[in-house]
C-alpha cells in the first residue's frame, strides 16, 4: 500500500474536526411500544394500518408525510396544532410494455410496431385492463386493496427539536395515532440563504425500468408533457414556493444529449424564477454534441473547468465529471481538476458545498452500480478537500438514490432523481453555523402517480433501493 493510500485511510478514520449532525426521526404506529399511545387517548393499529402513512422528509420547522395509497373521501392530518385536510387522490396505475413491442393489437395477430407503438400504448392506457393482454404487458392498478391513490401533505410551522404525535382520520372513521415525528435542530445562527438542488432530470426519456418496460400513460396522451418535463416543472415550482434563492442541477440534464433534448432542458431551466447553476453528467456526453453551446443558446450557461459562486454563508463549488467513458456511465475528474476544486473550496472564508454529478468511490473496486469517479481520482479529491477546507459538504447525483456517508471531516450526500421514485428535490438551508439538507418528494398529483409507479421497477427492488433512510435524506450539519 502506497503513501497516498495510507493517507486516504487516515482521512477516512480521522475523529477530529467532525461536524455535529442532527437528524429527524419517525416512529410508525406499529413501532411504538405498548405504551406508545399513552396520554393521547387515541387508538393505534397493531397490525394492518388503516392508512399506510409515513414521514418522507422533516427539517427544523416542517414535515412531509407521504402514502402509497389511502382510504377514499376526505383525509385529515394533525401534527401538533397544525391541521391539513385534503381529498384522497384517484387510484394510480402503471403501463407495462415489452420495450416497444405491443403483443395485444386491436385486431389480428401479434405484430412489431415502430413509432405507432406509442399511439397503441396510449390507447391501451386509456382503455384500462384487457383480458387478452399477455401477463407481461398491459395496464395495472397500483395497490388494489385501497380505494384511493398515492399522495403527500406538507405540514409547516413546527418547532425545532420537538416530537409530535401524527394523528390522522378519514371520512367516517375514528382518529388514530399514525406515528410520531421529531424535527431537527437547525445549525446555529441566522438563516442566510436557500439553495434548491435538482439531479438527473433526463429530459427526453420516454420509459423507465429494466428494459424500459414502464411507460407513462398520461404522458403518452395527446397534448400532455412527458413525465421528465412534468417532474422538472413541478420541482422548480415547489422550490420557488419554498423560497429558493438559487437552483443547482447536478447533471444528466438529458437522456442522450441530442440537440433537441439539450434545447428543451436549457429552456426549461433558464425559465426558473431564480438563477441556475448546472454541471454536466454522463448522459450529457453521449453523441458528441457541443453541449455547452446548445445550452447557452437557450440562456443556460454551464462552465467547463471548475468554478465557484459565493452565497451568504458558503462558497458553492461546481465541477463537471462528464469526461469519462459514456458507454459505461463513467465519470472523470483528473487529479489536477480535483486539486482546483479543493483550492476553490479552501480559498473561501466560509464553509463550502461542492456539487458533482458522479459520487466519489471510497473503494478500489466499485460495489454499487452505476460506478462513480475512479477510486484514485476520488482519493485525490477527498484528500485535497479534507486538507484545504474540512468544513465541506460534497453533494452528488448519478445513482438516483438518497445516501449520506462520511470521509474524515467531510460529509458526502447523494440525492435522487426528479423523475423516478421517490421523485423529488433537495433544499439546502445555509445558516451562519452550518447547513441543513432536506429532500422533499415532488407533490404534484400527476407526478406522484408516475413516480409511485416507478417504485415497481426491477421487480419492486427500486422502491427499496432508491429512497434511503430518513436520515440520509434529511440532516443538519453544524460546522466545528
Amino acid at each position: 500500500m502506497g503513501a497516498g493510500s495510507r493517507a486516504f485511510l487516515r482521512a477516512r478514520r480521522s475523529p477530529t474536526a467532525l461536524p455535529e449532525v442532527s437528524e429527524p426521526a419517525w416512529a410508525s404506529s406499529t413501532a411504538l411500544g405498548p405504551s406508545g399511545s399513552a396520554g393521547t387517548g387515541l387508538p393505534r393499529l397493531r397490525h394492518r394500518p388503516a392508512w399506510p402513512l409515513s414521514a418522507f422528509a422533516a427539517d427544523d420547522t416542517s414535515v412531509q408525510l407521504c402514502w402509497p395509497a389511502s382510504p377514499a373521501g376526505e383525509l385529515r392530518i394533525e401534527v401538533g396544532d397544525a391541521v391539513v385536510e385534503l381529498e384522497a387522490s384517484p387510484k394510480a396505475s402503471l403501463l407495462v410494455s415489452l420495450y416497444g413491442r405491443v403483443l395485444a393489437p386491436m385486431s389480428g395477430g401479434p405484430e412489431h410496431q415502430g413509432p405507432s407503438s406509442l399511439n397503441r400504448l396510449a390507447r391501451l392506457a386509456s382503455a384500462g385492463p384487457s383480458s387478452h393482454l399477455p401477463v407481461l404487458a398491459g395496464t395495472r392498478q397500483l395497490d388494489r386493496a385501497w380505494p384511493a391513490g398515492p399522495g403527500s401533505a406538507l405540514v409547516e410551522g413546527l418547532s425545532p427539536c420537538t416530537t409530535y404525535d401524527v394523528v390522522v382520520s378519514t371520512e367516517g372513521g375514528p382518529r388514530f395515532l399514525a406515528g410520531r415525528v421529531t424535527t431537527m435542530r437547525p445549525p446555529p445562527g441566522r438563516l442566510l440563504c436557500r439553495v434548491a438542488v435538482l439531479s438527473d432530470v433526463h429530459i427526453g426519456e420516454k420509459h423507465f425500468g429494466a428494459l424500459g418496460r414502464l411507460w407513462d400513460g398520461l404522458g403518452l396522451a395527446s397534448g400532455t408533457e412527458p413525465y421528465p418535463v412534468r417532474a422538472l416543472r413541478s420541482a422548480v415550482t415547489e422550490a420557488a414556493a419554498w423560497g429558493a434563492d438559487l437552483y443547482v442541477v447536478k447533471g444528466d440534464l438529458t437522456r442522450l444529449a441530442t440537440a433537441a433534448e439539450l434545447r428543451d432542458a436549457g429552456s426549461l431551466l433558464a425559465a426558473a424564477p431564480a438563477p441556475v447553476e448546472a454541471v454536466l453528467g454522463n448522459h450529457d456526453n453521449v453523441l458528441g454534441v457541443n453541449m455547452r453551446a446548445v445550452l447557452a443558446s437557450q440562456g443556460l450557461g454551464v462552465g467547463w473547468w471548475p468554478w465557484a459562486r459565493d452565497v451568504p454563508g458558503a462558497r458553492l463549488v461546481f465541477a463537471n465529471t462528464a469526461g469519462g467513458d459514456a458507454r459505461h456511465n463513467a465519470g472523470s475528474l483528473p487529479t489536477a481538476l480535483g486539486r482546483r476544486v479543493a483550492a476553490l473550496a479552501g480559498d473561501a472564508p466560509t464553509p463550502a458545498i461542492v456539487f458533482l454529478h458522479h459520487p466519489p468511490e471510497l473503494r478500489r473496486y466499485p460495489t454499487v452500480y452505476p460506478p462513480g469517479l475512479p477510486y484514485s481520482q476520488s482519493r485525490d479529491l477527498l484528500e485535497a478537500l479534507a486538507s484545504s477546507n474540512p468544513s465541506t459538504l460534497v453533494s452528488c447525483g448519478h445513482r438516483h438514490r438518497n445516501r449520506r456517508y462520511r470521509y474524515g471531516p467531510l460529509v458526502v450526500a447523494e440525492t435522487g432523481s426528479t423523475k423516478d421514485y421517490p421523485g423529488g428535490w433537495a433544499g439546502y438551508k445555509i445558516y451562519e453555523g452550518g447547513v441543513l439538507q432536506c429532500v422533499r418528494r415532488t407533490a404534484e398529483p400527476d407526478v406522484v402517480a408516475w413516480t409511485e409507479a416507478t417504485k415497481r421497477a426491477l421487480n419492486g427492488q427500486w422502491g427499496r433501493w432508491s429512497p434511503g433512510r430518513l436520515a440520509d435524506r434529511c440532516f443538519s450539519l453544524t460546522w466545528r
